[in-house]
């Protein structure tokens, strides 16, 4: 299979700036450095929950609501109605995807830290569209590390258009800059991870029917763009769905998960093969990791499986409450307090939350109180993760925002709202953990 590095990477730079977002003012507040046990109050930080970016259900629009406040800070018109949103590795950033639209733009969310050593600056101001956004075809899997943001572009077919690669940073969104690009020489439905100078991405045989690629493939960075280094001899037919931790990256397979470890500037494969217990066609097309966690989580047939790489199993996590009846379905999930938590949101509006050391229940939370018979064509209950301790919870229903206390287990705040929510993602500083210093 031979994969070829196009010469040339095009990004659409817009300057759209939108009325309001000019001229706005920028808080800068020096926190200097206190011992990790220190509980005194320090009233010269940003004190702030953070911000939401915040998708409008059937419209070429977005919002950001401020969480102090419980109010919209601004709005920005886009291309089309977003797929999805995400954050930034340091969450400044907010990444509005426009997949038929064939569209990326950016967001800067207003709130921000910068280490300059001996103590840290924090940053408030109003949020602004950034220059930085893409063009390139078909953007569909993003995934990300504490510096960067991957963004795998399928390409089409049906134009002929090959799929791509672009991995970007916080500075490269900052400067308007291009990034590290990997041009394909045909279209699939891929997935890509980002390791620093290293992409470990997907490789399709273009004389096949399907759209999703069979091998995994390291790249290295070099001027600007992705050279292939080494193809994998593991195959990993039907390819769907990637994550990683800190030292390794997994992918779902029709018949298992393959992983691949990095020990420096080498790189090794194998395969877990899937359990007895998977029949029929049922296989692992979702992997969700935390570089805290050294198992991974795999979804198949809407259920979670713990992928572990050293005993090279893959086992059920019970995370249903077997008294429920109909039994829920799982519509948004993640990591959480620094991968000490895993958090499920159902389609009851339910949170289940996981201890990640053991799987084990935490808590359950009802979170929507709303007749969910009611939900709206097209809509589902969505989920945004902090750093930390909060969970936001969307109810397109009565058109709110539920704020969850992870630790407590308990909605905390409703923020209304007056328009349908859609897609949402938290963007704003995190709290420090134990082993930082909280500037």
């Amino acid at each position: 299979m031979k994969t070829n590095v196009l010469p040339s990477l095009t990004l659409l730079f817009v300057v759209a700036l939108l009325s309001g977002c000019g001229g706005s003012d920028t808080k800068i507040v020096e926190r200097e450095p206190v011992p990790i046990d220190d509980d005194h109050d320090h009233d010269d930080e940003v004190t702030t929950q953070g911000r939401l970016l915040i998708s409008i259900k059937d419209q070429a629009k977005v919002s950001v609501v401020d969480l102090n406040e419980k109010s919209v800070l601004h709005e920005m018109a886009v291309s089309e109605a977003p797929s999805a949103l995400y954050s930034s590795p340091n969450n400044r950033y907010g990444f509005i995807i426009q997949r038929t639209a064939d569209r990326v733009d950016v967001i800067d969310g207003g709130l921000w830290q910068e280490d300059h050593g001996d103590h840290l600056h924090d940053y408030e101001q109003a949020p602004k569209q950034m220059l930085f956004s893409t063009n390139k075809t078909r953007p569909t899997h993003f995934t990300g590390t504490d510096k960067q943001s991957v963004i795998f572009f399928d390409g089409n077919g049906e134009t002929a258009t090959p799929a791509s690669v672009g991995v970007f940073t916080e500075t490269d969104i900052t400067n308007n800059t291009a990034g590290t690009v990997l041009e394909y020489s045909t279209h699939m439905h891929g997935a890509a991870q980002g390791r620093g100078d290293y992409l470990i991405s997907t490789v399709r045989d273009a004389t096949t029917t399907s759209t999703l690629p069979d091998r995994v493939a390291v790249y290295r960075a070099h001027n600007g763009y992705f050279v292939d280094e080494t193809i994998f001899n593991e195959t990993c037919p039907g390819l769907h769905g990637s994550a990683q931790n800190e030292n390794q990256i997994a992918f779902g397979c029709t018949d298992g998960i393959l992983v691949i470890t990095q020990t420096g500037t080498t790189f090794t494969a194998k395969k877990i093969a899937n359990p007895a217990i998977f029949t029929g066609t049922t296989r692992i097309g979702t992997v969700i990791s935390d570089n805290s966690v050294d198992e991974f989580i795999g979804i198949a047939a809407g259920q979670f499986y713990a992928i572990n790489t050293s005993t090279n199993t893959i086992t059920p996590v019970n995370w249903i409450d077997a008294s429920i009846t109909p039994a829920p379905t799982a519509s948004s999930y993640g990591f959480a307090d620094d991968g000490a938590l895993f958090v499920i949101l159902d389609n009851q509006g339910k949170l289940t939350i996981l201890k990640s050391d053991d799987w084990s229940l935490k808590a359950r939370v009802q979170t929507i109180t709303s007749d969910i018979t009611a939900l709206p064509t097209g809509s589902k209950f969505e989920l945004a993760l902090t750093p930390g301790h909060f969970a936001y919870v969307s109810d397109p229903i009565a058109n709110q925002i539920k704020q969850i206390h992870l630790d407590e287990a308990k909605v905390s705040t409703t923020i209304q709202l007056d328009f349908v929510p859609n897609k949402l993602t938290w963007l704003g500083i995190a709290e420090p953990t134990a082993g930082e210093h909280s500037h």
